[in-house]
């Protein structure tokens, strides 16, 4: 149950950091936003990371860094290309397939797998995800998938997916090679180092950029922050196709600061039945 409790934490927190981060990005270009909030993070974890010592790095945990850093440089550009690429209710709905690809993945990579009660959990969740992201008229609800045949930007989120449900196992790798704080510090560190030239050749006065909006952005990465470690302490705890589904429930959070707080009515029916489908799909996860 802390496990769960844990990785609910992680799907509030990427919720907030996903609200702040829309917020941001009508004023400044997404370079700058993904180069801040892993300089943010960073900046927090550091002084933890030096209070707690630096910890033995195995050669399991310099692979598993190398590997992951590389991949999750490799998401960000994927991800922000399929956002410019396409319409975000077409290529969304694509990400919630995770968890799906992770049934193969993790048991693959770490040998874990779900039980038969996980997996419907699992399945509910994607089901709800989907449901909650894709448009009211029946006639686009295969949209998201008809489009990775002529859609490039649909295929880049799918690539996307898959891409998560394997760096998702990686940190479970680098968790128990090391600790939670540790690993999420030296992964997002070397994310960051590899942003810069990126940031300078593609970004305009992105200093400024930041000034402008230090506190804003120091918000996404505190709650960036308070995301990952939260994910990294569920991954002890709980198998991590469950913390990756759970994570996944941050849309119930973002649909719903929508509905009270911007007034956004559009396709609610859908969004109701996706979150009573998310919360089934968590309640099968917990007591599993």
């Amino acid at each position: 149950m802390f496990g769960f409790l844990l990785a609910f934490g992680t799907a509030v927190s990427e919720a907030l950091k996903d609200i702040t981060s829309k917020y941001n990005l009508h004023h400044i270009d997404e370079y700058t936003a993904a180069f801040s909030m892993h300089l943010v993070q960073s900046l927090l974890l550091f002084p933890i990371v030096i209070y707690l010592g630096i910890e033995y790095m195995s050669t399991r945990f310099l692979w598993a860094l190398l590997a992951s850093s590389v991949l999750q440089l490799g998401v960000i550009l994927l991800y922000f290309k399929a956002i410019k690429r396409s319409e975000i209710s077409v290529t969304l709905p694509l990400i919630t397939l995770t968890p799906l690809f992770m049934l193969i993945t993790s048991p693959i990579m770490i040998g874990e797998f779900p039980s038969t009660l996980g997996i419907f959990g699992i399945l509910l969740i994607v089901t709800g995800t989907y449901i909650s992201n894709i448009s009211e008229d029946p006639k686009k609800i295969f949209a998201p998938f008809v489009s990775l045949i002529s859609n490039q930007g649909s295929r880049y989120m799918l690539l996307v997916a898959f891409i998560w449900s394997i760096t998702a196992n990686i940190d479970k790798i680098g968790v128990e090679e090391t600790s939670p704080v540790y690993w999420a510090f030296s992964k997002d560190l070397l994310v960051l180092f590899y942003l810069v030239p990126i940031l300078l050749i593609k970004s305009k006065k992105p200093w400024l950029q930041i000034r402008n909006r230090k506190w804003p952005l120091f918000m996404v990465g505190f709650f960036k922050s308070s995301s990952v470690i939260t994910q990294m302490f569920a991954l002890q705890f709980i198998l991590v196709p469950y913390v990756i589904s759970i994570k996944r429930a941050s849309s119930v959070f973002i649909i719903l600061y929508a509905f009270l707080f911007m007034n956004e009515r559009k396709n609610f029916r859908n969004r109701l039945i996706g979150i009573l489908t998310i919360m089934a799909g968590l309640y099968l996860i917990a007591i599993s």
